[in-house]
C-alpha cells in the first residue's frame, strides 16, 4: 500500500484537491476534493467541500457532499452536514 499524501493539522487548503492514490487530511480544507482512493479525514480534519474517493472514511467535521464509490464509514463523534 502505497504512503498516503497527507494535509497536516497546521494546514489550510483553499481551493480543489484532485489526484490519484490516497489522501489523510487532519487539517483544514475549503473547495471539491476528488482522489482516485481513500480519503480519510481525520478527527481534527475540518473539511468544507464535496469530496469524491473510492473509500471515505470520516472522524472529524465535513460539510458537503460525499460520495464513495467502495464504501463510506462515517466513525463514532464524527460530524457531517
Amino acid at each position: 500500500m502505497a504512503t498516503p499524501t497527507v494535509i497536516g493539522r497546521t494546514s489550510f487548503v483553499h481551493g480543489r484537491v484532485s489526484g490519484d492514490g490516497d489522501l489523510e487530511i487532519a487539517g483544514r480544507v475549503e473547495g471539491d476534493i476528488a482522489v482516485s482512493g481513500e480519503v480519510v479525514i481525520d478527527t481534527s480534519g475540518l473539511v468544507a467541500a464535496n469530496v469524491t474517493g473510492s473509500r471515505i472514511v470520516v472522524r472529524g467535521a465535513v460539510k458537503g457532499d460525499l460520495v464513495a464509490s467502495e464504501s463510506l464509514v462515517v466513525e463514532s463523534g464524527a460530524r457531517v452536514v
